[in-house]
């Protein structure tokens, strides 16, 4: 007999498929790449993370030169994310410590390990924890079976009844993976992690949530104890790890043609201008190098 909560979830994700439909496609990139990106997003809007990434990019086009940076210049290219001091700090440690048990910058050797063994050996780096860690297994090339919890995802997770409202974010990784039925494969996952991703882009927001038009409200036992927010246009949900203008390579998987510039908004595009100082814009980055 499938217990309670699983089976709600499995209802909560059909209806969510039901009313967004199907999730982009997108490239699944090197794990570095991934990992650099999920550490950028930390409290920090997607479009602002995958800009900074770019800038990244285009200034190291190889990840290695990035390690003896000066960390100021590492802060101001991605000024425009959250604690960008903080940011410039760990991203360096953590590709150190990667160098440095390695001996060079590669997580391939992760897909050998298992799950629970690559998620223990990635939360060895510095800043890394459990939602980092599931990024990095699930959105690049690995292909590993994880579910990386944001905030937002811990948020509507609370408010559905799946968790404990006691349940902090890092607890909740894993009773929420185990939620999931065993035969969803890692396509199934990812189409999961987008709908709620989703959900609380559109309708289950922070303080103010949209109930009105929320598709699973009749799900959610947290309706009418919040105070709802008018409804408004909802504009449109970055991809969460898109490979953003990498060219396919041998080894990775490929979807629908990635993000180009004129899929960002002219605001956007200017700020990544600027922190660009004054180089050439360019809307592909550099070929990763194999390392």
């Amino acid at each position: 007999m499938v217990d309670a909560v699983p089976a709600r979830l499995i209802r909560i994700d059909a209806a969510l498929a039901a009313a967004f439909g199907p999730p982009p496609r997108w490239l699944y990139p090197d794990p570095v790449e991934v990992l650099v990106l999920a550490l950028l997003s930390a409290r920090t809007r997607d479009e602002a993370a995958m800009a900074a990434l770019r800038v990244l990019r285009v200034r190291f086009p190889r990840w290695e030169v990035l390690l003896d940076a000066d960390p100021a210049v590492v802060e101001r290219l991605i000024g425009r994310t959250t604690w960008p001091d903080r940011k410039a700090q760990t991203l360096q440690e953590a590709l150190r410590a990667l160098q440095a048990a390695r001996g060079r910058l590669e997580l391939d050797f992760l897909a050998r390990l298992g799950v629970e063994a690559a998620i223990a050996w990635l939360r060895t780096l510095p800043g890394v924890g459990p939602k980092t860690a599931a990024a990095v297994l699930l959105f690049s090339r690995l292909r590993l079976r994880a579910l990386p919890v944001s905030t937002g995802h811990h948020r509507i997770a609370k408010r559905l009844g799946l968790i404990s409202r006691r349940a902090g974010a890092e607890a909740a990784h894993g009773p929420l993976l185990a939620m999931l039925p065993p035969d969803w494969d890692n396509d199934r996952i990812e189409r999961h992690h987008w709908l709620v991703k989703r959900l609380g882009h559109d309708h289950c927001t922070d303080r103010r949530p949209r109930c009105g038009s929320c598709p699973v409200r009749e799900l959610c036992p947290s309706r009418g104890r919040i105070r709802p927010a008018p409804e408004h246009r909802i504009r449109q949900l970055p991809l969460p790890f898109p490979a953003m203008g990498i060219r396919a390579q041998p080894g990775f998987a490929t979807g629908s043609p990635v993000e180009s510039s004129s899929d960002r908004s002219p605001a956007l595009r200017t700020r990544e201008r600027n922190l660009l100082f004054r180089s050439k814009p360019s809307t592909r980055m550099s070929d990763p190098t194999p390392i």
